[in-house]
């Protein structure tokens, strides 16, 4: 139990993980409440995301670069996974095209800027 206090102490951010069942009880008691469920499910990714990410780290640090570069390329866009089968499951397949275009258009963008900024 030392080792999650200190972990807890030292990442402020897992101290949102308590956003992780407050979704799934917000959910049960007030499922209209769309604004909240919003929010929480937000305030609830973001720790999840840095979990992933630091787990993956810790995996390559131990694989090797070539194995690290797969799981990150992998699970880089897990997050993006999970909303995307959860609005497909829900049949909103206009934002499920949205998320993607919009994600391949950011990561052009962003590969572009980098190239610009480094090649300058």
């Amino acid at each position: 139990m030392n080792a999650i206090g200190r972990e807890l102490s030292e990442n402020r951010i897992l101290w949102l993980l308590v956003a992780v069942p407050a979704v799934f009880l917000a959910e049960r008691v007030a499922s209209e409440a769309h604004t909240a469920l919003f929010i929480l499910s937000v305030l609830a990714i973001v720790p999840l995301a840095a979990l992933l990410s630091r787990a993956t780290e810790s995996v390559a640090a131990r694989t090797g670069d070539a194995v690290g570069g797969l799981l990150n390329a992998t699970l880089g866009n897990l997050t993006e996974l999970v909303i995307a089968i959860t609005a497909l499951r829900a049949g909103m397949f206009d934002l499920v095209k949205a998320s993607v275009a919009g994600a391949i258009v950011t990561n052009s963008l962003f590969m572009l800027g980098l190239a610009f900024l480094l090649g300058a």
